[in-house]
């Protein structure tokens, strides 16, 4: 599809010209690669050497939509972003305003599209850090009360199967570990151009409605990973709009589970911006979406609440909401595992309560339950450091003060290798001596 000759047309594009010439491609060879990400993404357009032969002759210009599958395809191959306008073509949409939108599923598939091309180029001046507080909550209600999607087949031209689904889930708990061992900056843009290369024509693809069921959850679970990293990456502006879409993919589904983790993610963003009564309506809405869910997702949701009350300053209400967390969990042990929450240990349990007593003013509680959590494997390097910081802050609220600079110090060395901007941050704040006053 190509738009009508530009004013300039006497003149070649120097700008493509220019591009072909550095990455040594011929008109034909660009042309095929424009063609076959367009076949990957489920794009009928036509493009064949004449197609990209006007382009660079300037007697005509790709439509906004074609224009943005061309320039993805020239920002893979040199690493940077390539932005149609730089071309004289048609700017895309934008992104950072479509993202925000809660639409149907095939809006969610192609923004999630563009989200891990942005994120694979660590373009970070296109969402940059913006986050919009009011979008989740019309979003939510819908999750909560529409039915599943009725048709969850697809019937593009790759014949997705089973085994691409779990390479998927594969690479996922690979990226989920790495992330919890080097912190989300480090490894977040390769999982991203992993996503957008495996992941994009798996969803363009042909599939089954049971086989769909398993491949929405599954890119759910991924995308919520991707939010978790660029959560830590302080980026909570792609995290909102990857928990928007992973929400949307939960619902079409039609698992609340997935759609109570979309909450917890967004509590924890709130937090961040430092939206307290926002916090306590996410973790509420969290433990709402997963009644009559598996013991452990309801753990999972009741520790983030008493997170929430104790970040509002409700202590009482914070460990009764602690209480009810292991109690699920216990409950959870003869009960059936939830892949996505693998990570969500007695370990992890016990360092959220720490954090929870702790911002709650219980030192006593916050330090049964620290040393509980203080079993957690070396691995967890970021999660170490958490757990020095809340042992930094419960020193601090004992008069403690050579276990607390012990503990900072501690933290400081720890975090040395970490590429998390957001624990970084936290840190600064425990050395200037400010109180343990996030999420």
């Amino acid at each position: 599809m190509a738009r009508s000759r530009p004013e300039n047309s006497g003149e070649r594009n120097a700008a493509l010209d220019a591009l072909l010439d550095e990455l040594g491609w011929t008109i034909r060879g660009f042309a095929r690669r424009v063609r076959e990400h367009c076949q990957a993404l489920g794009l009928s357009f036509s493009v064949d050497p004449s197609t990209v032969a006007r382009w660079c002759a300037n007697k005509s210009t790709p439509s906004a939509p074609l224009a943005s599958v061309a320039c993805h395809v020239l920002s893979e191959a040199r690493r940077q972003p390539v932005p149609p306008e730089s071309l004289g073509w048609p700017a895309t949409a934008d992104l950072a305003t479509e993202t925000l939108e809660y639409a149907d599923l095939a809006h969610a598939i192609g923004m999630l599209s563009r989200l891990w091309t942005t994120d694979a180029l660590q373009d970070r001046s296109v969402i940059k850090k913006m986050f919009q507080p009011g979008v989740f909550g019309p979003a939510s209600r819908e999750a909560l009360v529409m039915p599943a999607d009725a048709d969850l087949t697809g019937h593009g031209s790759y014949k997705v199967t089973p085994g691409d689904i779990q390479l998927l889930e594969e690479q996922t708990a690979l990226y989920g570990a790495l992330d919890a061992q080097h912190g989300g900056g480090k490894f977040r843009s390769v999982f991203a151009a992993f996503l957008s290369t495996h992941s994009t024509p798996l969803l363009a693809g042909s599939f089954s409605a049971r086989l769909g069921r398993r491949l929405y959850g599954s890119v759910a679970d991924a995308v919520l990973a991707m939010a978790s990293m660029a959560y830590d990456d302080q980026l909570p502006g792609i995290a909102q709009r990857y928990d928007l879409q992973a929400m949307r993919l939960a619902q079409a589904v039609g698992d609340r589970t997935r759609i109570a983790r979309v909450h917890i993610h967004q509590a924890r963003l709130a937090a961040a911006q430092g939206n307290r009564r926002d916090v306590l309506t996410h973790a509420r809405g969290a433990v709402l979406a997963c009644d009559g869910a598996p013991a452990l997702v309801q753990a999972y949701a009741a520790i983030t609440e008493a997170r929430a009350w104790a970040f509002n300053g409700f202590p009482d209400q914070a460990l009764e909401a602690v209480t009810r967390a292991r109690d699920g969990f216990d409950r959870a042990r003869a009960s059936s595992q939830v892949a996505w929450l693998s990570w969500f240990d007695r370990y992890e349990l016990e360092a959220q309560a720490a954090w929870a007593f702790t911002v709650a003013g219980l030192a006593e509680s916050g330090e049964e339950a620290l040393k509980e959590a203080e079993g957690m494997p070396q691995s967890r390097a970021r999660d170490q450091v958490e757990l020095l910081i809340t042992g930094a802050e419960l020193a601090r609220l004992r008069g403690d003060s050579p276990e607390q600079a012990h503990r900072v110090s501690a933290a400081v060395d720890a975090a040395r290798h970490l590429a998390s901007r957001r624990l970084l941050a936290r840190i600064a704040r425990l050395r200037a001596g400010d109180p343990l006053d996030d999420f």
